[in-house]
């Protein structure tokens, strides 16, 4: 495993970090044992850098990392979030996802119309009082007394300009409920605002292979502010795989015309493919070589999806030449 610097923080983390938001909830796979496994596995191969979030769906989650890695707390780094909530529809379109992942097509109209739901649904809540209530929330989940990492979740502009809810985020870290701080930015102007705070020390954004802005926008930025980057959704949300269909991409799409879009670029990009590099790897192997990412951030929820994302270590390497065809695309 390859480990870097973490931003202005004292952490050496793993350049391949785990998102995970696919393990312990799917009825689709749920298999718990599998999902321990795959952690105490990825732990073993060298992982170090382990991503949650509160919401509900994720409780399991924490259950389970907590389990598996609670024997290893010291040498791992937890990240988790703040700053969202879900109206009581929310929460049940949320809650009932997982149900509608089995089920046969007489759902699917209701399985498409659920994205946007769950996302309209969707409540900001940056006060102190719900900031600290979800800490002490994630603390109890994980059975920790620290997280290492706090992001704040899906923030507006006005709050990053203002910086305010720096606040309560250096009250928990004064009282080693965390050790740093961050933004998780839903965009490359979030980004650029998350950057002009001195207080922080990390961002998360997408980036991938189809999704190149913040390489020439952010990336600069925050190596001169000597900021960490976690590269979020390197696969593009399945599009940046070997699956042909079905992926998270489509079936939590924004916009058709928009998707399919993505999804033909996605295709155009399959010359990278090899015996000696799957399409995952050359996603992954892209953001390794970008200089300004400290954690390229993988989703996976079995043993054989870790095992070829952890093989990108050892994959052919992109050349120059394929590296600007990517580009060029």
């Amino acid at each position: 495993m390859i480990y870097r610097t973490f931003g202005n923080t004292n952490l050496k983390v793993s350049a391949i970090g785990m998102g995970c938001s696919g393990i312990g909830k799917s009825l689709h796979h749920r298999n718990d044992k599998e999902s321990l496994r795959t952690l105490c596995e990825a732990f073993a191969s060298g992982i170090n850098f382990f991503d949650t979030a509160p919401n509900s769906a994720n409780v399991a989650i924490a259950r389970l990392l907590s389990t598996a890695l609670k024997s290893n707390r010291k040498n791992i780094v937890i990240s988790s979030k703040a700053g969202i909530t879900f109206s009581p529809v929310g929460k049940f379109a949320k809650r009932i996802k997982p149900f509608l992942n089995p089920v046969n097509e007489i759902f699917n109209p209701i399985k498409k119309n659920l994205p946007n739901l769950y996302r309209s649904q969707r409540r900001n809540n940056f006060s102190k009082e719900f900031i600290f209530k979800t800490v002490e929330g994630s603390l109890k989940r994980l059975q920790t007394d620290y997280l290492d990492l706090l992001l704040l979740h899906h923030p507006t502009n006005q709050v990053l300009e203002s910086g305010d809810f720096c606040k309560p985020f250096e009250l928990l870290k004064a009282q080693s409920k965390i050790r740093f701080y961050g933004v998780s930015c839903d965009s490359v102007e979030q980004a650029i605002l998350s950057l002009k705070l001195p207080e922080i020390s990390v961002i998360q954004i997408d980036i991938n292979m189809l999704d190149l802005e913040p390489i020439k926008s952010v990336l600069p930025l925050a190596v001169r502010n000597n900021i960490g980057v976690i590269a979020r959704l390197p696969l593009a949300k399945g599009l940046l795989t070997n699956h042909d269909s079905n992926t998270k991409a489509e079936i939590w799409a924004y916009d058709r015309e928009v998707f399919e879009e993505r999804k033909m670029k996605a295709e155009r990009l399959r010359f990278l493919v090899n015996e000696n590099r799957t399409m995952a790897q050359t996603a992954l192997q892209f953001l390794l070589k970008q200089n300004g990412i400290s954690i390229a951030l993988a989703g996976f929820s079995n043993r054989n999806h870790l095992s070829e994302i952890v093989e990108t270590i050892y994959a052919q390497t992109l050349t120059d030449k394929e590296l600007e065809e990517i580009y060029s695309l």
